[in-house]
């Protein structure tokens, strides 16, 4: 074939990375008032532009996405130098509106702060303001947002594309199911009369059936699961997510169909704020938790399941804030508790969860994985503990324990006696 039936190749093809961008740098993303734009990074692209999170055709590719702090309605510029003739190339726009509402302003920036204008002109905060707490010297203030108002589902659709960007495998939720609700955390300072969107979190209510007597009366009772949870970036260090998750928590306590409080797959960023903030909230008083009643010998199981219930919180994560409380008195030697009796308490649950692949193992390969994963488990909760204060007393701890005959130190000594030859 000679030179001329060959066709000739692109620069393109000669030099793909000046046509390549990441697609998590290429997007920018900012929160904008009247006085400034802060501006804050994606952690995640891949759920829009694909699994390899890069952008191909453009040169010099930026794409600003925009939101109001008060409303949060979104604004959306793509820029180039520019841009192959190539039919394959995705369309930027059209591949970000998939994920953004209707009424988002494209290029046109005037019209964007026009529209906001108008918009604030009578906007109101679409839902119920639930809780309030104040943080270093400002109040911030939970909504329950109404998604049966159309300005609540407007909102909703504006928020939900954060939950692409800053959740692994996260997805949009389905906001006309009846069983969604919406919780958005705003930042309100002093003398400003618009609040700042801070973060929210989607739960869903999760239908339980109470039991013959209770449904034929018309009772109902619901699991409240989390399902999304975010804080802004430009909010985060500040303790704002246990805050929020706290609050949120404590006002699902005041609630008498909810009977229990869940959370779907959480990363471990989450589940570590919330051992930390459940930790904390059982040494409040106007809980009524008693943290003495908590030993490794003996522990009283009707106590353990009325409490669970009082509190609302599911078997494992009740579970493991009673470990970390041992661990804890254990670290700061309250009570009379030895390690032997905490390891074992720990390992007897380690069992039961992992009964069934255990019990096909020879006696000593089974000894072997129960002590690796005590082990890495204990680790990890010393490491959730941290500078955790719990508030307890030594002398009252002790006092307790020998008011309700826990622990004492017969019962320690005979559990070091059994441990030298069990698990």
């Amino acid at each position: 074939m000679s030179s001329s039936d060959q066709k000739p190749i692109s620069a393109a093809a000669l030099q793909p990375e000046t046509w390549t961008a990441s697609s998590n740098d290429a997007l920018k993303l900012f929160v904008t008032n009247e006085d400034e734009a802060i501006n804050f990074r994606p952690v995640f692209t891949y759920p829009i532009f694909g699994d390899a999170e890069t952008i191909y055709g453009y040169k010099d590719l930026c794409i600003f996405l925009c939101f109001d702090h008060y409303t949060f309605k979104p604004f959306l510029n793509v820029k180039f130098a520019e841009k192959l003739d190539d039919s394959d190339l995705i369309d930027i726009k059209e591949t970000m509106m998939k994920y953004l509402p209707q009424d988002t302003i494209y290029k046109d920036e005037i019209r964007w702060v026009d529209s906001i204008k108008d918009e604030k002109e009578k906007y109101e905060i679409p839902g119920e303001k639930v809780d309030s707490f104040k943080a270093d010297n400002l109040t911030y203030e939970i909504y329950k947002i109404n998604l049966k108002l159309a300005q609540g589902l407007e909102l909703h659709k504006r928020l939900q594309v954060l939950v692409l960007l800053y959740i692994e495998a996260g997805s949009f939720i389905d906001a006309e199911d009846e069983l969604w609700d919406v919780y958005v955390l705003y930042e309100r300072v002093e003398g400003e009369s618009e609040p700042s969107v801070a973060g929210f979190a989607t739960a869903y209510n999760y239908w339980r059936y109470p039991g013959s007597a209770k449904f034929d009366a018309g009772e109902t009772e619901v699991r409240m699961k989390i399902s999304q949870f975010i804080i802004l970036p430009m909010y985060q260090g500040k303790g704002l997510g246990q805050a929020f998750y706290t609050h949120l928590y404590s006002y699902w306590l005041t609630k008498s169909d909810v009977v229990e409080i869940v959370v779907e797959d959480p990363n471990e960023a989450f589940d570590d704020m919330r051992d930390r903030a459940d930790l904390k909230k059982l040494a409040e008083t106007d809980l009524g938790f008693d943290l003495s009643k908590v030993v490794a010998n003996n522990i009283d199981k009707v106590w353990v399941d009325e409490t669970r219930k009082k509190l609302k919180l599911e078997k494992r994560q009740f579970s493991r804030l009673l470990e970390m409380v041992l661990l804890y008195k254990l670290k700061h030697h309250l009570g009379n508790i030895s390690k032997p009796d905490v390891r074992k308490f720990i390992k007897t649950r380690l069992y039961k969860k992992n009964k069934e692949g255990l019990d096909g193992l020879e006696e000593n390969d089974r000894k072997d994985k129960l002590q690796t994963a005590y082990q890495a488990l204990e680790e990890d909760y010393f490491r959730i503990l941290g500078d955790v204060k719990l508030g307890l007393n030594k002398r009252k701890v002790e006092a307790g324990e020998d008011q309700h005959g826990n622990n004492n130190n017969n019962n320690s000594n005979s559990s070091k006696k059994k441990k030298v030859n069990g698990v």
